[in-house]
């Protein structure tokens, strides 16, 4: 898996079956960090610049066959820790704040 990519898991079930695992690709983890944290009142909005980066965060969903919000809180932090900044003190209590106000919803 590339730095850049996102590899997440959506598998979608149809009459038992499953079909396949989806690759959402969009914004790099800084700037899907940046606006998650505007919107979750720890930073400005950013504006119509954050639509693809907060698009590619709700993107990240696992389903197995039901949607399992557990499992894809922990895929949209691991997306996000893969910028180097999140990893700072501060920078992780604000994704604890992000994860914790969008991460278990679809």
């Amino acid at each position: 898996m590339q730095l850049r990519t996102l590899l997440a898991t959506l598998t979608i079930s149809v009459a038992g079956l499953t079909i396949g695992t989806a690759h959402a690709q969009g914004s790099d983890p800084c700037s899907v960090y940046t606006c998650m944290a505007g919107i979750s009142g720890v930073g400005t909005s950013g504006g119509p610049a954050c639509t693809a980066p907060i698009a590619t965060f709700h993107a990240i969903q696992v389903w197995d066959p039901e949607f399992d919000s557990g499992s894809t809180a922990a895929s949209r932090r691991q997306f996000l820790m893969q910028c180097k900044l999140v990893q700072l003190p501060t920078n992780l209590a604000i994704l604890n704040d992000i994860i914790t106000q969008w991460g278990y919803s679809p």
